[in-house]
């Protein structure tokens, strides 16, 4: 049952997952002048792991999540894509990898990223990646400049774009395409890209791709620079979570540390000797990273010491967005066709936000049947960390009695299920059980 709770304090630590408080309280203010009510959910336990699209942990090269169990629900091919086999001959197209990883991803619930890799020197693929009709520079590595590159690299974006653009299984699109392996660096092989084919390279992704997140990997300060200033939603992606630089400008450079706030941040475990998943913990908070990878760490979860468990579990728990209802605020009663104000509190305890246009929506449940559902104002993407208070004006035209209210954060799409919130009372239809309402 409900109760008026009379520590507020508490109340508010409690949703900030400092505190507990069983099931659901009111504000004793509210509950003595009659007007209205504040409903305060229980959060979940600060170390449970809440699973969503972009956010936390995402498959790579099939390694199942770590630990066990662990709810993966997004699919990255950052380096299981070659421009070789997705078009064997000029302008012919085969793409059954991504019909693949769009497949995966839908069948866990998430979304589907790749990388498309023209040269990948000392890779397992190393005969195939290259396109044979792709002109190069000797040694296998394209000529990056040449008429050619460019235009097929523009043609295979516009084929990618028009068949999968808007396809709400896809989620995001790692520049690639320049570069050893697609990562934007070279090791001084060969003559580099220019300024001009660079932005080329990245101006076909963002504008065959305008509905979707694309990052691009920040080794190559001309190419990183021009990916900034060509869009804000350009995000980054840093090689190797866990080494002191993370093999990413992204350590060195203040701008890119503010790129989070309009874009998203990947990155994947580092394989190399020495690296530590208590200072890549650390790095997810200070460079706010969104996801990691499920695998590539030199030592797998189950053979980790305490330590290395506890800098993984501690990194999966924290990339991305982490939301709470922290209260919902509304009359003790309402009228069927008056309209009535709706104040809902929000927490992020996440190292980012969300980067997608997810909304919020009020249910009135009777009998178990949702009878009315009530658009709530309040943008997610706007809470980069703390606390929000959003205002919304509502009405609900039913009849008179007493309703179930939960709340749910929803795709407007359609595709993905409810957003998971680090709050207690989560429901079979992904809304979170509020406290109850009048209507007379």
């Amino acid at each position: 049952m409900n109760r008026p709770h009379r520590r507020l304090a508490s109340v508010c630590l409690a949703a900030l997952g400092l505190g507990l408080v069983a099931g659901l309280a009111t504000a004793p203010a509210d509950a003595a002048r009659g007007r209205a009510v504040t409903f305060h959910p229980r959060p979940l336990a600060a170390g449970a792991i809440v699973a969503n699209t972009l956010r936390g942990e995402y498959e790579w090269q099939g390694n199942s999540a770590q630990p066990t169990g662990v709810a993966v629900p997004d699919t990255y091919y950052r380096d299981a894509v070659r421009w070789a086999q997705v078009e064997p001959t000029l302008g012919t197209f085969d793409d059954s990898r991504f019909e693949q990883g769009l497949a995966d991803a839908a069948a866990k619930g998430g979304r589907f990223g790749f990388r498309v890799m023209a040269w990948c020197p000392g890779c397992w693929m190393q005969d195939s990646t290259v396109p044979s009709w792709l002109p190069t520079q000797g040694d296998g590595i394209p000529d990056w400049n040449s008429p050619t590159f460019i235009s097929a690299w523009q043609g295979l974006m516009a084929h990618l774009g028009a068949r999968y653009g808007d396809d709400p299984r896809l989620g995001v699109i790692d520049v690639g395409g320049y570069g050893k392996y697609g990562e934007w660096h070279t090791d001084g092989e060969g003559t580099a890209a220019t300024p001009a084919t660079m932005r080329a390279i990245i101006s076909a992704v963002v504008d065959n791709f305008p509905r979707d997140h694309v990052v691009i990997n920040a080794s190559d300060a001309t190419g990183t620079a021009i990916a900034m200033s060509l869009s804000p939603r350009i995000g980054l992606r840093a090689d190797c979570l866990g080494a002191p630089n993370m093999y990413s400008l992204v350590a060195t450079s203040r701008a890119l540390q503010r790129r989070w706030r309009t874009a998203p941040v990947l990155s994947e475990w580092c394989h190399a000797g020495g690296s530590s998943t208590v200072l890549g913990a650390r790095q997810v908070r200070r460079y706010h990273v969104s996801t990691v990878s499920s695998g590539n760490f030199p030592v797998a979860y189950a053979a980790m010491s305490a330590a290395q468990r506890a800098g993984w579990l501690n990194a999966v728990r924290t990339a991305g967005y982490r939301y709470g209802l922290r209260s919902l605020t509304l009359p003790r009663t309402v009228r069927p066709g008056r309209s009535f104000v709706v104040r809902t509190g929000f927490v992020n305890t996440g190292s980012a936000p969300t980067y997608d246009d997810w909304r919020l929506q009020l249910r009135l449940v009777r009998a178990g049947r949702t009878v009315a559902t009530v658009p709530l104002r309040g943008d997610l993407r706007r809470l980069l960390a703390g606390v929000r208070t959003f205002r919304s004006r509502a009405v609900v035209g039913v009849p008179r009695g007493t309703y179930q209210l939960r709340l749910a954060v929803v795709d407007p799409r359609g595709y993905l299920a409810p957003m998971a919130l680090a709050t207690a009372g989560r429901t079979s239809d992904g809304a979170y059980r509020v406290g109850r309402v009048r209507v007379r």
